[in-house]
C-alpha cells in the first residue's frame, strides 16, 4: 500500500465509554481523542451533557420512534468539539423486539468523527412516541438502550 497517497483519516483513537447521562443527556467516562482527516483533537469526559435536537446531517428535528420500531443514532465530534448526532432511517421490530431489516448508519456530514452510536428500540410496550433530544436516554418504558463506542464507522450496526 502507498500510504503517501493515502487518504487523511478520521478515527477515533481512545474508548470514551458513550452511556446515558440523566435525563436527555449523555455522558463519556474518559476523553475523547480523535482526528478530522488526519488533524487531532480531544475533548474531555463529559458528564450529563446535553444532546442536540436537531440531525447534525439533516438540520431537521428527530424522528420519533412509536411501539415496534427502532433506527441507530451516531454520535460525532466537530474540530470544536461540538457534538453531533444523526438518526438512521426507523426500521420495524418483530414481536420478540428484533429488527426484522437492520437498519444502516446515517450520514456523517463533512468535518465529524464518529465516536459511538446507540441503537434504540421502541418495544410493543412503548406508550406514545420517543424522541432523541427530547426523551430520556434511560428508564422509559418500552424502550431499550444499547450504546456501543468505535474507532471508525463499522460496516453496519450490532443490533442485537
Amino acid at each position: 500500500m502507498d500510504r503517501i497517497s493515502q487518504a487523511p483519516l478520521s478515527a477515533c483513537f481512545s474508548k470514551p465509554g458513550l452511556t446515558a447521562g440523566t435525563t436527555t443527556t449523555y455522558t463519556t467516562a474518559a476523553a475523547t481523542v480523535y482526528s478530522i482527516r488526519g488533524k487531532m483533537y480531544s475533548e474531555a469526559a463529559q458528564t450529563n451533557a446535553a444532546t442536540p435536537t436537531t440531525d447534525a446531517d439533516t438540520g431537521a428535528a428527530f424522528n420519533a420512534l412509536s411501539a415496534n420500531q427502532g433506527c441507530v443514532f451516531l454520535f460525532m465530534y466537530n474540530a470544536s468539539g461540538t457534538l453531533g448526532v444523526t438518526q438512521s432511517g426507523i426500521q420495524g421490530l418483530d414481536v420478540a423486539g428484533n429488527f426484522i431489516v437492520a437498519p444502516n448508519f446515517p450520514a456523517i456530514p463533512e468535518g465529524y468523527t464518529p465516536f459511538g452510536y446507540l441503537v434504540a428500540k421502541a418495544g410493543s410496550t412503548l406508550s406514545g412516541t420517543w424522541t432523541f433530544g427530547t426523551n430520556n436516554l434511560s428508564g422509559v418504558t418500552g424502550m431499550t438502550y444499547a450504546f456501543q463506542d468505535i474507532a471508525t464507522l463499522p460496516d453496519r450496526p450490532q443490533v442485537s
